[in-house]
């Protein structure tokens, strides 16, 4: 009997190649996705939900696998500091504490290279923290990949992603190859691969691991 999966972020590069991923493989029978709009694609085994983010505590509980968490957004797309942290720290927060409660087993996250919670950064603070309120929540598995720049397409602009992508190109292989931009289904397909390890406890890796 195949697994069951929930992901979160299936409208985002990494989110949306999940969900075809997981769909396609013959060790899930079972994909749910929730959303804050219509996905916009259907698959044999996807059934999609659009929920209200605010209140995910009063989702009746119901034991996946696993959750595949891609939820995220941008300090242009948020508009405001409190808002960004609404998306990426207290909704994903709020998604862990339900899975955990519900006898979720395995929580999949995805988060950012240079994640800290002292980093001068906003942006890596805001991780920081997510990946130790998650990690204190005490799933089996916690696993954490921190993905390079992402590759694929966008309904936002995103300049400087697009410039660090174009050098990357320019320069050979072996140089900084463990920064160099991976394509959404590439790290998917490694999200996947890691997840069916028995790996337990707290796990943070670089895509490339798992590829």
């Amino acid at each position: 009997m195949g697994k069951s999966a929930l992901v979160l972020g299936a409208t985002g590069v990494v989110g949306r190649e999940l969900v075809r991923e997981l769909c396609e493989s013959p060790g899930y029978d079972e994909v749910e996705v929730w959303t804050r709009r219509e996905i916009g694609f259907c698959r044999p085994k996807l059934r999609a939900q659009v929920i209200d983010f605010e209140g995910i505590s009063d989702i009746a509980p119901h034991k996946f696998d696993e959750i595949f968490c891609a939820l995220g957004t941008t300090m242009k797309q948020a508009g405001s500091r409190e808002a960004f942290l609404r998306v990426d720290v207290d909704y994903v927060y709020a998604v862990a504490k339900w899975g955990k409660a519900a006898g979720v087993r395995r929580f999949v996250l995805v988060s950012s290279p240079g994640a800290n919670e002292g980093s001068l950064s906003f942006y890596l603070r805001a991780k920081g923290r997510i990946e130790r309120r998650v990690s204190e929540l005490g799933f089996d598995s916690l696993q954490i990949v921190r993905p390079p720049i992402i590759l694929g397409e966008r309904s936002d602009a995103r300049p400087l992603e697009r410039l660090a992508a174009a050098v990357f190109k320019l320069l050979p292989a072996c140089v900084f190859g463990k920064f160099r931009p991976l394509s959404g289904a590439s790290i998917a397909r490694a999200m996947i691969n890691a997840a069916s390890s028995d790996a337990c406890g707290v796990q943070i890796y670089e895509p490339r691991e798992f590829l």
